[in-house]
């Protein structure tokens, strides 16, 4: 007599797991330009970004990597710690004024002290910012984080990473000797020592740190590529138009425009390079258009200028969430956040 055929057994489905919504999460960093006291802007923009998407306190939970030269830096130190976008702005707004002081006082303490700028009062506003995660390690920091600054004797780009990229890139160098050596711009603050050799400001090579972050990111997780997403946030500036004649401008007529050239066009290229990479997966959100002083130089750090700039972020941000609402959304949309794990 024939067995009856064998009844068949339920079919199983594995349950997702941790590491698979890992896979299919995105991938977020925010990268931040640098750009003195038109940090203000920054932190601005990204205040009403975060006021138009409802996403309220700290963003640690929503990137996964922060990247960062010169103030941008230091404004990454601290939302990578868990302080909040309004708080950061807060500080560079009430110690930016003694961090630049007016341009009448700086030509005796040039003369005297050999730096335009005290740096006991960036490390006061260091300090305020970070509390007392400034002197939390690098090595020791579980959150992604990218900042450089320019080996001087090394003569190269020095990339201070923390430990969630890989704690073989790490040092032990703490945030705050980071942000010092991120912002230390010739002329303006004394170099700092880091890892044994003197560190200047990263926005000599880098100031626009996109592609680093890019780089770094795809070194750290290169299965993770096509989900990475980018938000970068400039700090504003004054992009007059060119006539093609005055490429051939002599001697010292290049001083006051070669170095501020040199910056926008480092900007550019590392904002294109990324845009090309990533395509609908990046955006850039900046203002060029500015013919003020507040938008010429780095170092105004008046009432007038900070109320320009903060003009102008309203109005930057305000056009960019209108135009790309979709991609803000999602970037800065804490319910769907899913940080990734080193």
């Amino acid at each position: 007599m024939a067995k009856p055929p064998a009844t068949p057994s339920p079919l199983r489905v594995p349950l997702r797991t941790a590491r698979t919504d890992q896979a299919l999460a995105p991938l977020r960093v925010l990268s931040l330009t640098g750009g003195g006291y038109r940090g203000v802007f920054t932190g601005e923009v990204l205040v009403r970004l975060c006021a138009a998407t409802k996403c309220e306190g700290s963003l640690e939970e929503v990137f996964d990597v922060f990247a960062g030269t010169s103030i941008g830096g230091l404004i990454a130190c601290a939302l990578a710690v868990g302080v909040a976008p309004r708080a950061v702005l807060q500080t560079i707004e009430k110690h930016g004024g003694r961090v630049f002081p007016p341009k009448r006082h700086r030509t005796a303490r040039r003369a005297i002290f050999g730096t335009l700028c005290d740096s006991s009062h960036l490390e006061d506003a260091i300090d305020e910012c970070l509390g007392p995660k400034k002197d939390l390690k690098l090595r020791d920091l579980q959150k992604g984080l990218v900042v450089p600054a320019v080996d001087w004797v090394g003569g190269r780009t020095h990339i201070f990473v923390s430990g969630f990229l890989g704690k073989a890139y790490a040092t032990d160098a703490t945030l705050r000797e980071l942000c010092l050596a991120t912002s230390a711009a010739p002329t303006y603050f004394k170099p700092k020592q880091v890892d044994g050799a003197p560190m200047l400001d990263g926005g000599l090579s880098m100031n626009n740190p996109d592609v680093l972050a890019l780089t770094e990111v795809a070194r750290r997780w290169p299965e993770r590529l096509p989900q990475l997403e980018m938000l970068s946030i400039g700090t504003a500036g004054a992009d007059a138009p060119r006539d093609p004649r005055g490429a051939e401008k002599k001697g010292l007529a290049w001083v006051k425009t070669l170095p501020e050239y040199m910056m926008l066009v480092q900007e550019r290229t590392a904002s294109a390079q990324a845009a090309r990479v990533l395509g609908r997966r990046y955006l850039r959100v900046n203002y060029t258009e500015g013919r003020d002083a507040a938008f010429l130089d780095l170092d105004v750090a008046n009432d007038r200028a900070r109320f320009t700039l903060l003009d102008a972020a309203k109005a930057t941000a305000t056009a960019a969430y209108r135009k790309h609402r979709t991609f803000i959304d999602r970037m800065l949309n804490k319910s769907v956040a899913k940080p990734i794990r080193s």
